[in-house]
């Protein structure tokens, strides 16, 4: 606790969890664009597309004339999510021995598909529901020929009617039809929860320099094997302790969560930081190599480790580079 650059990162992180609760937060309409690939020549699956892509919805329906062209606009971020209607689903939308399906495509950061797979589901049912209806009708003639357009036009009003009804499908409102614009709160983006990993990942890199020093001093000349391992721990853990605890209110007053989750993440975090620490220890073990090696090290950590950049947008080298720190995990 007598360390300067630990008592310097709690007092940052108790610092920066105070400003993020004085921060207002502001309220944020939600753009989610979704782009529809109708692969299908059949007139009905056209229809459902162009009435998907004229939808009045939280959803921003787009065509796209290509797969290539949905999957970049997925990776580049344009498009939320994809949906993929593909030759022959309309024709064997009804064949139980055929196994064509329409395609969903998501990444992880794709934000209420579940709904957008709802409105999808809304508009294919009630298209699929009343041809399986009128199939039926026709095959076991049910209905005189003359009277079954005119029986159609009243299932089809009934059908929307059951299809928009907001008390079914809550997307929408109930106001008379239209969708609900749908916001969030949003506060200034601080990455608390990324500096707390630096900082108990860092805060074990001290403990091992500061336990150099010590040997180096001669503070520990009649320890020998195990009792200087144990020693090196007790450094380590004595750095880490305090910055561990401190960061799991920090982080649940921050960004919320379960108590029991946020602990157990940041233990198990904070045990990788230890193990990561002893073994660095180990492949150096003089002082004067360790205190020029270290600035390095957590140089690269601060900017591997997501708190600077987004982690998410590296290539895959620097990715691999990056999982060497252990802030990339956390």
């Amino acid at each position: 606790m007598k360390q300067p650059v630990n008592l310097i990162m709690l007092l940052v992180l108790v610092t920066l969890a105070i400003i993020y609760q004085g921060i207002p937060a502001s309220q944020k309409s939600m753009y989610i664009p979704v782009a529809v690939l109708c692969e299908d020549t059949d007139p009905e699956m056209q229809d459902i597309a162009e009435t998907l892509i004229s939808r009045n919805s939280i959803f921003h329906f787009y065509a796209v004339e290509s797969r290539d062209e949905m999957y970049h606009d997925i990776s580049e971020g344009k498009a939320n999510s994809g949906i993929l209607i593909p030759e022959g689903f309309g024709a064997s939308i009804l064949d139980r021995e055929k196994d064509i399906r329409i395609i969903y495509y998501t990444t992880p950061g794709t934000f209420l598909w579940s709904l957008c797979k709802d409105e999808l589901f809304n508009i294919l049912f009630r298209h699929i529901s009343l041809r399986n209806i009128e199939t039926q009708m026709e095959q076991y003639n049910l209905y005189p020929a003359e009277q079954l357009p005119g029986i159609m036009t009243q299932l089809k009003e009934y059908f929307d009617d059951f299809m928009n009804s907001s008390r079914i499908f809550r997307v929408e409102d109930a106001s008379g039809g239209e969708y609900n614009e749908i916001t969030r709160e949003e506060k200034a983006e601080i990455p608390v929860a990324k500096l707390a990993g630096l900082f108990i990942f860092a805060a074990g890199m001290v403990g091992i320099a500061t336990y150099l020093k010590d040997k180096e001093e001669k503070l520990y000349l009649r320890l020998v094997g195990s009792q200087k391992i144990a020693m090196q721990f007790m450094h380590i853990i004595s750095a880490i302790l305090p910055m561990t605890l401190i960061s799991i209110p920090v982080i649940l007053i921050t960004e919320g969560g379960n108590f029991l989750a946020v602990l157990g993440k940041i233990s198990l975090y904070a045990l990788c930081c230890i193990i990561y620490s002893l073994i660095f220890s180990l492949i150096i073990r003089r002082s004067t190599v360790y205190q020029k090696v270290l600035p390095v090290v957590l140089t690269l950590a601060v900017l591997l480790g997501g708190v600077i950049f987004d982690i998410t947008q590296f290539d895959r080298s620097m990715k691999i580079l990056a999982m060497l720190f252990p802030p990339y995990f956390f």
